[in-house]
């Protein structure tokens, strides 16, 4: 493995971690969110209404800062039919347009949600009255994440066949 390569997937496996932990601590508070609401619902009788809202926006964060990892791990949407039954020399150069492809859809997503969060700050939120722009910023920082993740996936993978990616934690098991 090249200097480079090592390079990418070092920094890529560790972007991957902290974004792991970044996505169970916010699935955590979730779940205590969620069960916060339960029993206030069927036992306290406090009538909280915030546990509505802020679920709502954990759960935009949670959900959007996966798409990082998948991305990763090459979790995300492929055409694995096709590429599975293409010869090796043909797979490889489509493999590598796709990821191409995917890192400019994700920066062009990351650089559009950019837009939406400068409108979010004329909006807020009902109860919270926080301006929009917070859950909205989870389009450009998970989508700018990935955009990180697929280059360095496309670093990492360039020498070798798209299928059977190498990753440092492969390689150090």
């Amino acid at each position: 493995m090249q200097r480079a390569q090592y390079a990418a997937s070092w920094l890529a496996l560790r972007l991957d971690r902290l974004n792991r932990l970044a996505v169970g601590v916010l699935m955590a508070v979730l779940i205590i969110d969620v069960w916060v609401g339960v029993v206030d619902r069927y036992l306290l009788h406090w009538q909280i209404n915030w546990v509505e809202e802020a679920a709502r926006y954990f759960m935009i964060w949670a959900i959007l800062l996966a798409v990082p990892s998948c991305t990763y791990h090459r979790q995300h949407i492929r055409l694995e039919l096709l590429c599975d039954a293409l010869p090796r020399p043909v797979r490889v150069p489509l493999a590598r347009l796709a990821e191409v492809v995917t890192f400019a859809f994700f920066t062009y997503l990351a650089i559009a949600g950019q837009a939406l969060v400068a409108d979010g700050f004329e909006q807020f939120s009902g109860l919270f009255g926080m301006p929009m722009a917070v859950p909205y910023a989870a389009i450009p920082v998970s989508f700018g994440l990935a955009a990180v993740q697929s280059l360095l996936t496309f670093i990492t993978g360039f020498y070798s066949d798209p299928r059977d990616p190498q990753t440092l934690e492969e390689l150090e098991a």
